[in-house]
């Protein structure tokens, strides 16, 4: 049985595609530290990832859902409304070319300097008793 034969533009295409899904699954997602700010009373809270977009999202989705852990937020989550808290990025770990760099020892530093940095513990924020 004779086969077709191949279509060159859905072989590059193919290949293109193959090439930029190995190229978003090598690239380092943004992290950093981020606040969630209450507009309403000025408590802040002052969190960091090694995934910012995924974690702000989560936890719109735990407030949004009242299952949130840290409680004190909850409750001005629930009580003033999601209008009035907004997450801002403060800070972002640059990308680095060395394979040994350790993102998260990196990330533990940054979140200390910006957590002494912004007054986020306790009346002034979320982030529990100052240490």
């Amino acid at each position: 049985m004779p086969t077709a034969p191949r279509d060159n533009a859905g072989h590059a295409a193919s290949t293109a595609r193959r090439a930029l899904v190995r190229q978003y699954k090598e690239s380092r997602l943004p992290a950093g530290v981020f606040t969630l700010t209450n507009q309403s009373n000025g408590r802040v809270y002052v969190g960091g990832s090694l995934n910012l977009d995924g974690v702000m999202n989560r936890m719109r989705f735990e407030l949004n859902l009242r299952s949130h852990r840290n409680k004190p937020l909850q409750q001005d989550w629930i009580a003033y409304g999601a209008d009035c808290f907004s997450f801002a990025v403060v800070d972002r770990i640059k990308e680095r070319d060395d394979p040994l760099f350790d993102y998260r020892v990196e990330l533990d530093g940054m979140l200390e300097l910006w957590r002494e940095e912004i007054p986020c513990h306790g009346d002034s924020g979320y982030n529990g008793a100052a240490p």
